[in-house]
């Protein structure tokens, strides 16, 4: 059993599945782990040729799709969720997976002059992973809240929060592959230097900046949606002029991964509060 949806730019969705009334599914190609690149050197001295490097491919989704009851209705209906060169999610789930991928209407294709209409939709999607639907949060922040209703004062009184001094984070990514990560740094007070360290392999991430309270910084290291922005009173402020030479976009590898920051060098620590969002993906369902 499965099920799937299509949304389009607008943000409208329709459920392609458990509608068979109006439309059954057929098939679904490209659910299967994409075509790799393998780019190789050839050698004189060596029998075959030496390894060069790999990429996955875009992969290509077609849905086949029979329209049932008011077949003209429902067509024309079909077409506003699937807009040829507009951008587009597929939404796909079963019994062990809720997943989605981000792509854009290749092609629509349908037989208008058959008893039978079956709609053929084409979907190029240039990054080839799918995502869980749901983001996982993790948080960095040294700062833990404990303050929790309902509650009872005795006499020994209630701590609202206490201060973790080597707050270290364990990540674990159960991806199929790397995969990038959001940082979102909420400040609660004027800082200067920010760094996010992943203590697993010594890479960094600074940026020296004023920042003030009531910023609010995001760093996003995702492959082909890199970013690093600050929100000050609802504007947008490009952030890379400002990043220390040296800095990574952190990948989050299979696995463990540990992060912790410093703030002006571990003396304003307590006043940000930081999160870091990931999303496992998956080559195929």
């Amino acid at each position: 059993m499965f099920n799937c949806r299509l949304e389009n730019k607008d943000g409208d969705i329709i459920t392609l599945t458990q509608n068979e009334s109006d439309y059954q599914v057929l098939s679904i190609d490209g659910l299967n782990p994409p075509s790799a690149k393998i780019n190789t050197i050839l050698t004189t001295s060596v029998d075959g040729a030496k390894f060069n490097s790999s990429k996955l491919e875009t992969r290509n989704i077609v849905i086949r799709i029979k329209i049932n009851g008011d077949i003209e209705t429902n067509r024309l209906n079909l077409y506003n969720y699937c807009r040829t060169k507009d951008w587009s999610k597929f939404y796909y789930e079963n019994g062990t997976r809720n997943i989605y991928i981000e792509c854009y209407v290749e092609q629509v294709e349908c037989d208008l002059f058959t008893k039978n209409e079956i709609m053929q939709i084409s979907l190029l999607c240039p990054n080839p992973y799918f995502k869980d639907l749901y983001a996982i949060y993790n948080d960095l922040s040294k700062i833990r809240k404990l303050f929790e209703f309902p509650f009872a004062i005795d006499s020994a009184g209630i701590e609202f929060s206490n201060y973790n001094y080597d707050s270290v984070i364990n990540i674990q990514n159960v991806s199929e592959s790397e995969s990038g990560i959001i940082i979102t740094t909420n400040f609660k007070d004027s800082v200067g230097l920010v760094e996010i360290k992943n203590t697993s392999n010594g890479e960094y991430f600074k940026i020296d900046y004023d920042f003030i309270y009531g910023d609010k910084l995001i760093i996003d290291t995702n492959k082909g949606e890199k970013s690093v922005v600050l929100i000050r009173n609802a504007v947008i402020i490009n952030m890379f002029p400002y990043i220390i030479y040296g800095s990574t976009f952190f990948q989050l590898q299979q696995g463990d991964n540990y992060f912790t920051y410093l703030v002006d060098d571990l003396i304003y620590d307590d006043k940000v509060e930081m999160i870091i969002e990931h999303c496992n993906i998956y080559r195929g369902v």
